[in-house]
C-alpha cells in the first residue's frame, strides 16, 4: 500500500478529516469518539455544520482514504450489481457497459466525468465505446494519480483530469459514479450538469441514495444513515424523490430511472462490504472480500491498539480503523435492510433548443 500513498500522506490527513466530526479543537494526541452510539445520534445541528462545508468534508475524506481505496478495492470507486459467473472487476465492467447503453455514449462524444476519482469508468468508458472524456474532482491527488494511470493504459489522448469549471454547453454528455451525494443538494449539481451540456445532451448517474423504504421517523434507520455518512464522507444523504424532483425542477427530460443494486445475482451487491466470503468468485475476490469482513477489521484495529499502547502508532490511526468499519457495515446493513442503494440510477436529456 505504501507505493500508493502520495508523498505528502500524513498525519494531517487524518487530522482534518476528523476535525468535522469533533467538539473541540484537534491536537497531536487526539482521539474523537467515534462508538456506534455516539456516530449513530448525531444531532441535527452538526449535520448541517458539515453541510455548509460540504466540498471541504469530501476532499479532506478522499485525501485520506483514497490510496486504502484504490489498494483494497482497485481503481474504479464505486459498488456494481453481481453478473452470475463474472467476478467484481468483470461485474464492473458489465455494468459499466450497460450504464453505457442506457445513457447512449456513442463512438466519438466529448464526456464530463463528475467527480471522477482516480479515473478507473473514465478509462473504461474510453476503452469500451470509445469516448473522449474530461474527468473533474477537487481532489489535487485525484488528478495526479489519475493522470499517471491513464498514461500507463495508454488513453492519454482520450481521458483527461483536471481541477476547475467549464464553459457552457461544452460537452455531448455528462455522468457520476457514486459522486453526486457528496452535494448536500442534489440539484445544485444537477444544474451544473445541465450548464456544461450542449442542447440534446445526455446526463445519466448512478448515486447513493436512501430508498422509499427509508424511513425518518425510525430511529434504527437514522442510526443507519448517521454510519453511512460518517464512515463515506457524506454530510447528507439524498433521498430518491429529492432526486427525482431535482432533475424535474432543473430541465431534464429523464427517460431511465431504476435501482441498479436489483440486477444483482446471484448474491447481493453489499456482499463484498459485508465481508461474506460465501459469493467470491475466485481467490482475489475471496481476499478483496474477507478485507471487508468484520473478522479482519477486528484484528487489524486490535493489532493498531497494540501499536498505539507502545507508542509506535498515533492515536488517531484508530479512528481510520473505526471509519472503514463504518464505510463497510453502515453500507451492507443499509443494503440488507433495504434503505440503502449506492447504485440508483437515472438517466435524462436536456431538451434541444435550451
Amino acid at each position: 500500500m505504501a507505493s500508493l500513498l502520495p508523498e505528502d500522506y500524513s498525519l494531517d490527513r487524518m487530522r482534518r478529516y476528523y476535525a468535522h466530526f469533533s467538539p473541540t479543537p484537534m491536537t497531536p494526541t487526539s482521539k474523537i469518539r467515534t462508538d456506534a452510539a455516539t456516530i449513530g445520534m448525531t444531532t441535527e445541528a452538526a449535520r448541517l455544520e458539515r453541510q455548509r462545508k460540504a466540498a471541504q468534508v469530501a476532499e479532506d475524506y478522499y485525501d485520506l482514504v483514497s490510496p486504502m481505496y484504490e489498494n483494497g478495492w482497485g481503481q474504479r470507486f464505486h459498488y456494481t450489481p453481481l453478473t452470475p459467473g463474472l467476478s467484481i472487476s468483470d461485474s464492473m465492467t458489465a455494468y459499466e457497459k450497460e450504464f453505457a447503453r442506457i445513457t447512449g455514449l456513442k463512438k466519438g462524444m466529448r464526456v464530463l466525468d463528475m467527480g471522477c476519482g482516480v479515473g478507473g469508468p473514465a478509462r473504461s468508458f474510453a476503452q469500451l465505446v470509445g469516448v473522449e472524456v474530461v474527468g473533474i474532482t477537487n481532489s489535487k491527488w485525484h488528478v495526479e494519480r489519475g493522470q499517471a494511470l491513464t498514461k500507463e493504459a495508454g488513453l492519454e489522448g482520450q481521458v483527461t483530469f483536471v481541477q476547475g469549471d467549464y464553459m457552457d454547453a461544452s460537452f455531448d454528455a455528462a455522468y457520476a459514479f457514486e459522486a453526486l451525494c457528496y452535494c448536500p443538494d442534489p440539484t445544485v449539481v444537477y444544474k451544473e450538469a445541465y450548464r456544461v451540456l450542449k442542447p440534446g445532451g445526455l446526463f445519466a448517474f448512478a448515486d447513493w441514495t436512501m430508498t422509499d423504504k427509508f424511513d425518518v421517523t425510525q430511529k434504527e434507520h437514522l442510526k443507519i444513515r448517521n454510519w453511512i455518512e460518517y464512515g463515506n464522507g457524506v454530510t447528507r444523504m439524498p433521498l430518491v424523490q429529492e432526486m427525482r424532483d431535482g432533475l424535474k425542477k432543473t430541465g431534464f427530460e429523464v427517460f431511465h430511472e431504476e435501482d441498479m443494486s436489483h440486477r444483482s445475482a446471484p448474491g447481493p451487491w453489499y456482499y463484498g462490504p459485508a465481508g461474506n466470503v460465501r459469493w467470491a468468485h475466485d481467490w482475489k475476490d475471496f481476499w478483496k472480500v474477507f478485507q471487508m469482513s468484520p473478522l479482519f477489521l477486528f484484528v487489524v484495529r486490535f493489532s493498531y491498539r497494540i501499536l498505539v499502547l507502545v507508542g509506535l502508532c498515533p492515536k488517531l490511526a484508530l479512528n481510520v480503523m473505526d471509519t472503514m468499519w463504518y464505510c463497510c457495515r453502515s453500507v451492507a446493513i443499509g443494503g440488507k435492510m433495504g434503505i440503502f442503494s449506492p447504485i440508483y440510477m437515472f438517466a435524462g436529456r436536456k431538451p434541444n433548443g435550451k
